[in-house]
């Protein structure tokens, strides 16, 4: 399978709220194999785009495909079986499961027995809770966070919250992983960990798209970034180039004015 078919890929993607154009006829590849980043001022339509993508909005126009498979028209569940996985910008992890608990629920698609028969006392639920574990246990320690995995999540620092769930994200490989400011909240040494993790995961076989604020962390990780303004795409380039644009400066690194 080339390059071309493994990308997410969105075609005239347009999405309107009571007559307010959100997205404008959007044309965006994200590729596997890369780290794309997607960045512009707050409005300008980066979340709306991610909920398009994974099915919690319909837009009006466009299509959506991965692989050559349409994704346009999908719930976000057989989207999300399809292994198009994403965070959310605001922590949502359950407060009566564990850490790891929590991680093990990113694996419900990739076991047979499913999310309650692995708590049932039925030997099947019990080889798949205890793999599940083990899995859910890796992907904590790739944040340094294996000896947190029996604490609830209220115990835990907003930053360690949000790199749980991450972990979770990323728990179950998946095909398409979008990030929705995963950096927000971080510490500087949180921020590092994630950095260093998200460098880790990328693969030729992953598209992995991140929407932040934190330009450090954009422009250290991305090989590709698009910027989006009003609903539609100002710049598509290398971190270098989307540096030295002159409408990116002017419009989202504040050249002209703060």
């Amino acid at each position: 399978m080339d390059q071309l078919t493994r990308s997410l890929v969105g075609k005239g993607v347009s999405l309107s709220f009571g007559g307010i154009k959100v997205l404008k006829g959007l044309d965006v590849e994200f590729r596997s194999g890369e780290i794309t980043g997607l960045i512009g001022p707050n409005g300008a339509g980066k979340t709306s785009l991610f909920n398009c993508l994974t099915g919690a909005y319909s837009p009006q126009e466009g299509t959506i495909t991965y692989a050559g498979d349409r994704l346009d028209g999908l719930p976000p569940a057989r989207r999300a079986q399809k292994g198009v996985v994403r965070s959310f910008q605001t922590v949502a992890l359950c407060p009566d499961l564990t850490v790891v608990e929590n991680v093990m629920l990113g694996l419900a698609r990739n076991y047979h027995a499913g999310w309650l028969s692995a708590f049932l006392p039925l030997p099947r639920g019990r080889r798949e809770r205890d793999e599940m574990r083990r899995e859910a246990l890796a992907a904590l320690s790739g944040f340094g966070l294996e000896g947190a995995a029996d604490a609830f999540p209220s115990s835990l620092p907003p930053g360690t919250q949000r790199l749980v769930e991450i972990a979770r994200a990323i728990v179950g490989k998946p095909s398409v992983l979008l990030l929705d400011e995963p950096a927000a909240g971080l510490n500087n040494a949180e921020t590092r960990d994630l950095t260093r993790a998200l460098r880790r995961l990328a693969t030729p076989e992953l598209v992995m798209v991140v929407v932040e604020h934190d330009m450090d962390l954009v422009m250290s990780i991305c090989d590709r970034i698009y910027v989006l303004n009003f609903g539609e795409f100002v710049a598509c380039g290398t971190p270098d180039a989307v540096r030295q644009d002159a409408d990116v400066q002017r419009i989202y690194l504040g050249t002209d004015d703060d």
